[in-house]
């Protein structure tokens, strides 16, 4: 879905001023780290459809990247509308957090990738619940038609940002009035989210580098688990 980049941009402006929406900063944000988006895989929430009436920005959408020949990048935008519940306490800060999302996806699995980052958008607000680095969410059905993965794991996008270990990264903006953090979210078997639960994060992502220092695979929703069930 094509769209006039300068009419959306004049609309988060107007929401920014208007609701305290911060999906501008984001946008912004992304134009200086990625360019402008190839297009948006979701549209936009109908008319009508107010911040209140909603767990997320009513400017919510997906932004598609076709930068590299294997995948296209899609980047949530507006999910960051709402503090992630609890992250004040757990952060020691008054501001909590707030989250974007990236995953990856081939060019066959963009839409599915889109609607899956949408249930992610709304799913702490929906659930109540954290969520963060090493979080992993069961979907309850394939993540795709056809696919043997049911579960998303959430890490840092250390693939996307060159300055993940620097003091001004891309996958965060940090003001007095707000923290948003990016997250990067995978597709990863039953065994893989076991193997999770009882071996840790830091072992799941040694096995993950592991992987991808032979082939990257994120992207496909039919790869070979990393552990076997």
């Amino acid at each position: 879905m094509t769209f006039n980049l300068t009419q959306f941009r004049a609309a988060l402006d107007a929401a920014y001023v208007r609701d305290d929406d911060p999906t501008a900063l984001m946008f912004d944000h992304y134009l200086r780290w990625k360019g402008s988006p190839s297009f948006i895989a979701r549209p936009v929430f109908q008319e009508g459809m107010g911040p209140m009436e909603t767990l997320v920005s009513r400017h919510f959408t997906v932004l598609a990247y076709q930068a590299n020949p294997l995948y296209t990048t899609l980047c949530t935008l507006g999910a960051s509308y709402r503090v992630i519940p609890f992250s004040r306490v757990s952060f020691g800060d008054e501001r909590g957090v707030r989250y974007e999302y990236i995953m990856h996806a081939a060019r066959a699995n963009e839409q599915q990738a889109a609607e899956l980052l949408a249930l992610v958008a709304e799913y702490p607000f929906v659930h109540n619940v954290e969520i963060g680095p090493g979080y992993v969410m069961p979907v309850g059905e394939p993540v795709a038609p056809g696919s043997p993965m049911e579960y998303l794991y959430f890490t840092y996008p250390y693939l996307d940002d060159s300055r993940m270990y620097e003091s001004n990264p891309w996958g965060e903006i940090e003001r007095p009035e707000l923290l948003i953090q990016v997250l990067w979210v995978l597709p990863i078997y039953r065994s893989e989210a076991q193997f999770i639960r009882i071996a840790g994060m830091e072992a799941f992502e040694g096995r993950l580098q592991e992987r991808h220092a032979q082939i990257y695979d994120a992207y496909d929703l039919m790869r070979l688990p990393l552990v076997e069930g």
